[in-house]
């Protein structure tokens, strides 16, 4: 007859045996987790060419810098053009808005209007997502009698209803918010 020596220690080198076996089995049915890191956005232009005209202005926005105007004609079309961009490393600039196109079911540019007469939508050369929703970065700036108020521009990040009127309603994370003032004369 055999005896078996059975010391303190073998309970745990069995328990811990049988945990490595356990989280070391591979999975075939496990795609790997893709991380799509949020983006860095500085700097924001706004371009805008006056119907009948070939001139373009163009306002921009740099984080950490005053916010610029938008001055507009009264009574007027605008085609207006926006860009996202990265420039944390000046030798590298990173132009957010291609992202923004390659991914554009995961995106949406929001304008909120506060007390102007201007009135923004899509342009025919706006950019849609698989649902044919266009996501604002081309569109068409129409105003009215002068005043002054301001657009509040968002880029929004996996929004849950691109349908919204509010930026609430909208959902998903905001990748950048500004508040430009405007004038329209």
């Amino acid at each position: 007859m055999k005896i078996f020596n059975i010391s303190k220690n073998t309970p745990i080198a069995l328990f811990s045996l049988i945990l490595l076996l356990t989280f070391t089995q591979c999975s075939k049915d496990k795609e790997p987790v893709v991380v799509n890191e949020e983006e860095q956005i500085t700097t924001v232009i706004l371009s805008f060419q006056k119907q009948g005209e070939t001139t373009t202005n163009t306002v921009t926005w740099e984080d950490g810098q005053t916010i610029p105007t938008i001055s507009l004609d009264a009574n007027s079309v605008y085609s207006a053009e926006i860009s996202f961009l990265d420039n944390s490393d000046p030798s590298d600039p990173d132009n957010i808005t291609e992202e923004v196109i390659e991914e554009a079911d995961e995106h949406q540019v929001f304008y909120q209007i506060q007390g102007v007469s201007l009135s923004i939508s899509s342009a025919s050369n706006d950019t849609s997502d698989s649902n044919s929703t266009p996501l604002l970065l081309n569109t068409e700036w129409e105003t009215a009698a002068a005043g002054s108020g301001s657009v509040q521009v968002y880029l929004i990040h996996e929004p849950t209803n691109k349908g919204g009127n509010t930026r609430d309603a909208i959902g998903g994370e905001t990748d950048v918010q500004i508040n430009f003032p405007v004038t329209i004369q």
